[in-house]
């Protein structure tokens, strides 16, 4: 028998080299990028604003180990962004919230169904008739993912963490409108000494709703990328924010953030993050004051 031309065992070997790079250097990345801990280390709190373009999503990394997806931006980004997040072997989050049906919040939720098992999605029940929306009815009711329906006044504890629902006032199960951003779904993240308020696309109308309820907070989600229609001196003045997280996309044609917002942000002294200047953003705590930084991710 003749023996195997050693070419061909050599190019095996280097394939062989080159697999195992890789993949060493996939989980050399995800160690250091997703700011990961192991499993017999105390964990913080960890919440991104990744950068996904002229859209939102942010992701929360529970103490407890949860991990929860709220909105997806538009199209595919935040696959490659949960990539980078999460290891390299982990197809399942625990939940995902929907704000409200508008693609450039729930065109990458459908993308995030179709590879990763979700096990509860959480929704006002609001919904559109335009693509992006119906196909994310399309693919929700396609899983065997538990979909709960919230409003004002729900609580959802994850260990020491307390997410509470404050707008809108009531679900909006069969509910249509052409305006969705002042049916968004608003809740407070509160842990130990860190507090958070998700505003989602909500206007000064609905503001005005949910402001009174929320008092003094360390950091707050720039509602709706920073537009004119949202941020209002009303809210501001009850919650008197540290730091606002404004996502949105870099020279986007919407003219986001509006200048007068920036100045708003700037005479209150918030801290201003903005995912086209600075990157992914992330929030971590271990239970006292949170810290903030950009902290771009690889992909």
């Amino acid at each position: 028998m003749r023996a195997k031309p050693r070419r061909i065992i050599f190019e095996k070997k280097q394939i062989m080299i080159l697999v195992v790079v890789v993949c060493l250097f996939s989980f050399g990345h995800w160690a250091l990028s997703s700011s990961q801990t192991w499993p017999f280390q105390e964990r913080p709190l960890n919440v991104w604003m990744l950068d996904v373009g002229q859209g939102d999503a942010l992701f929360i990394e529970f103490p407890t180990g949860e991990q929860m997806l709220v909105d997806g931006g538009p199209g595919d980004v935040v696959l490659a962004k949960l990539g980078s997040v999460l290891p390299p072997w982990d197809r399942t989050l625990d939940a995902v919230v929907a704000t409200h049906p508008d693609a450039d919040h729930v065109s990458g939720i459908i993308s995030v169904l179709d590879r990763y098992d979700v096990e509860t999605i959480y929704e006002s029940g609001v919904g559109a008739h335009t693509p992006f929306g119906e196909a994310y009815e399309q693919r929700r009711d396609a899983e065997s993912t538990h979909v709960v329906q919230i409003s004002r006044g729900d609580v959802i504890n994850i260990g020491e963490v307390r997410l509470t629902i404050l707008w809108p006032e009531e679900t909006q199960e069969g509910q249509y409108p052409e305006k969705r951003n002042n049916v968004s779904l608003v809740f407070l993240l509160e842990y130990g000494q860190t507090s958070m308020l998700f505003t989602a696309d909500t206007e000064e109308e609905a503001e005005d709703g949910y402001a009174a309820q929320v008092g003094d907070i360390d950091v707050l989600k720039v509602g709706h990328h920073g537009s004119l229609t949202s941020t209002s001196w009303n809210l501001l003045e009850l919650t008197d924010p540290e730091v606002a997280l404004i996502s949105l996309g870099k020279d986007n044609s919407y003219g986001h953030p509006h200048p007068v917002i920036l100045d708003r942000l700037d005479q209150i002294g918030a801290q201003i993050f903005r995912t086209d200047l600075d990157g992914d953003i992330l929030l971590t705590s271990w239970g006292g004051e949170p810290t903030v930084v950009a902290h771009p991710l690889l992909f």
